[in-house]
């Protein structure tokens, strides 16, 4: 694997709508182990967020930082294990090695090897046999990101399930993101899937959600809040990690999010949670969806609410604050497969989660179910009560 230095603008065209950080915390990725956090503990590297100045504020054993920072003078390097939050972990395409709050006392320099671990099996601890080098020694200053890519087009790269950071010598890093691609998960074992016995192709998942491989691949103003928060495991804390844009002042303003689900589907019905949102959520919103077979994530015509590439999922509908909305799949598009959806909120605001009921298409062409007829004879999916 050879990784690329890039900037922090080609971060945000790149990895950001290609990958998901299968480090951060949010997705249950875990500190397991280091070898010293004097003045600042590990955990910090996998923090959600941008890392906060502590700038005079001090603690017993000297000034705090928001970031993992070691004791002076190892002659070696200090190390720090994670293991990814994925179950299956993921097909890394870049890293993040974050230094903007350290300055004078910056890891001069960082490596990283990575390790599979099928699940089960003992975590491998700090044993070198046990892992392999994925990003050789690079050089880190102070007050900046580090950002390295891999270009996989063809996805041949190896998935890994832990990854260990070597800062060499020692000193502070920020935060440490790796990026990847998650591995979907078998049948059976998605998250919240609901299994039917005897009948996996009955099966339903959140075929949107980030640990079964679904990912933003656009959003077109992500003022306050990312794209990629809609798609987090849980309803979160606070309104910093959901999805809000920026206030409008234009008529007929509306704001956008592209999702490629994890497998292709058909999809039953969705969740829109404004839960936080209480005095600005959207008005309303729509869903469409498309079966997207072309290169690359990002289907065309994303933009554009008449464009015929679009099949209506949910017609325009009002929303409320601070709760979970559940609408059915409409026809024409209940009974289609689809690879990305296309949420359009009007005029702007703020939604927490978005999750995308369904069921696996592949599955159900394995068992005969081929065709918009076939489809539309399997059981219908109940909503949940609100």
């Amino acid at each position: 694997m050879t990784f690329q230095p890039i900037s922090e603008e080609e971060l945000s065209r790149t990895l950001a709508i290609t990958s998901v950080e299968v480090s951060s915390s949010a997705l249950g990725g875990k500190v397991l182990g280091c070898s010293d956090e004097w003045f600042a503990a590990a955990t910090n590297l996998i923090k959600p967020g941008p890392a906060q100045s502590l700038k005079g504020q001090f603690g017993p054993n000297g000034a705090l930082y928001d970031g993992w920072e070691s004791r002076r003078h190892n002659p070696t390097y200090d190390w720090a294990i994670i293991r990814l939050g994925p179950s299956g972990g993921g097909r890394i395409t870049g890293f993040d090695v974050d230094t903007t709050t350290f300055n004078g006392n910056e890891g001069p320099a960082a490596a990283v090897y990575g390790a599979y671990i099928p699940e089960g099996e003992q975590d491998p601890g700090a044993d070198e046999n046990v892992w392999e080098l994925v990003l050789p020694e690079i050089p880190c200053g102070p007050l900046a990101h580090h950002i390295y890519s891999y270009s996989d087009p063809e996805g041949t790269s190896k998935a890994y399930t832990h990854v260990k950071l070597h800062m060499i010598p020692d000193g502070g890093i920020s935060r440490f993101r790796v990026y990847g691609v998650v591995q979907v998960p078998p049948v059976g074992s998605g998250v919240s899937e609901q299994v039917v016995a005897n009948h996996p192709e009955l099966n339903t998942l959140d075929l949107a959600h980030v640990l079964n491989g679904g990912r933003v691949v656009f959003t077109n103003d992500q003022h306050f809040g990312i794209g990629p928060n809609l798609l987090l495991p849980g309803r979160g804390k606070d309104m910093g990690d959901g999805w809000e844009t920026k206030r409008s002042r234009q008529p007929n303003h509306h704001d956008w999010v592209v999702v490629r689900l994890g497998e292709p589907g058909v999809l039953s019905y969705i969740e829109v949670d404004t839960i936080h949102f209480l005095g600005n959520f959207p008005e309303s919103f729509v869903l469409d969806g498309c079966n997207f077979q072309g290169p690359g994530d990002i289907p065309p015509e994303h933009d554009d609410l008449k464009s015929t590439q679009w099949t209506p999922l949910v017609s325009r509908t009002k929303l409320g604050p601070g709760k979970q909305h559940y609408f059915e799949i409409e026809k024409p598009g209940r009974d289609k497969v689809f690879t990305h959806v296309r949420m359009t909120i009007f005029p702007d605001g703020g939604i927490k989660r978005l999750r995308v009921i369904g069921r696996r298409a592949q599955v159900l062409e394995t068992a005969g179910v081929t065709s918009d007829a076939l489809r539309a004879d399997l059981p219908t999916v109940p909503l949940p009560s609100a």
